[in-house]
């Protein structure tokens, strides 16, 4: 069975698929009607029915919306003590000066 098939079988109503009969082996795979396939598989000399259900999805999806919103955003921590830092540095700065003007009068 190709890959082709399998695909093209996965997209049937339930209940339809493929016989494979050789030698008393017997394999049935049909349909779930859900994307999936049931595979079942029974050999005439022992009488014991296998069956096996895998289900793979692959959910490709993109968002291709365009947004308009805004987002506010708030300084962390480490603007918090950026800001403080250079106002310290400021103030100190401006201390230093006055301090020099009055020295010099």
């Amino acid at each position: 069975m190709s890959a082709e098939q399998w695909l093209n079988l996965s997209k049937l109503p339930a209940g339809f698929g493929l016989s494979y009969r050789n030698d008393g082996l017997n394999i049935d795979i049909q349909s779930d009607g859900e994307g999936g396939v049931n595979v079942t598989a029974t050999a005439d000399s022992t009488g014991r029915q296998v069956t096996l259900t895998r289900t793979e999805t692959d959910h490709r999806i993109r968002d291709e919306t365009v947004s308009n919103e805004v987002k506010e955003t708030r300084p962390g921590a480490q603007g918090w003590l950026t800001g403080t830092a250079l106002t310290l540095l400021g103030i100190f700065l401006i201390w230093q000066l006055i301090k020099r003007y009055l020295k010099h009068d």
